[in-house]
């Protein structure tokens, strides 16, 4: 018989993950306890004029502005959570964005620190609802 060696969820990166789209959808105060020290996010768009100002991004601080920037470029966007998984110190996010009628999806991707904090994620959007 083999020994499974995956490591358990921990209950610190459950409720980080939990508590991600909450900080999308406008509370991105959160940041400060979601994120850790040397935190980075990496998107696989670019903004319409072309631009990457995520890419400068090396702190909670420096995401809770963007967060307030993004959302004073794109009103009105609620994101949902459309399925989860989190495997020891990793987790996965599916989730839909919409606004007005519009509704697209993505996948962020996730590596936690010790405390269940977010130290990288990969976040890929798509032109449809993940629901699909």
């Amino acid at each position: 018989m083999t020994q499974d060696t995956t490591p358990a969820p921990t209950a610190a990166a459950r409720s980080t993950l939990d508590r991600w789209l909450t900080m999308w959808n406008g509370d991105g105060a959160l940041a400060r306890q979601l994120c850790a020290d040397d935190f980075r996010i990496h998107f696989a768009v670019t903004e319409a004029d072309g631009s990457t100002p995520a890419d400068d991004i090396r702190s909670a601080e420096d995401f809770v502005r963007y967060l307030a920037w993004w959302h004073g470029e794109h009103p009105g966007v609620v994101f949902t959570a459309v399925a989860d998984a989190v495997d020891g110190d990793h987790g996965r996010l599916l989730w839909d964005m919409e606004v007005g009628d519009q509704v697209v999806g993505g996948v962020d991707v996730l590596d936690f620190d010790p405390d269940g904090r977010v130290r990288r994620v990969w976040s890929v959007g798509g032109q449809r609802s993940m629901r699909s």
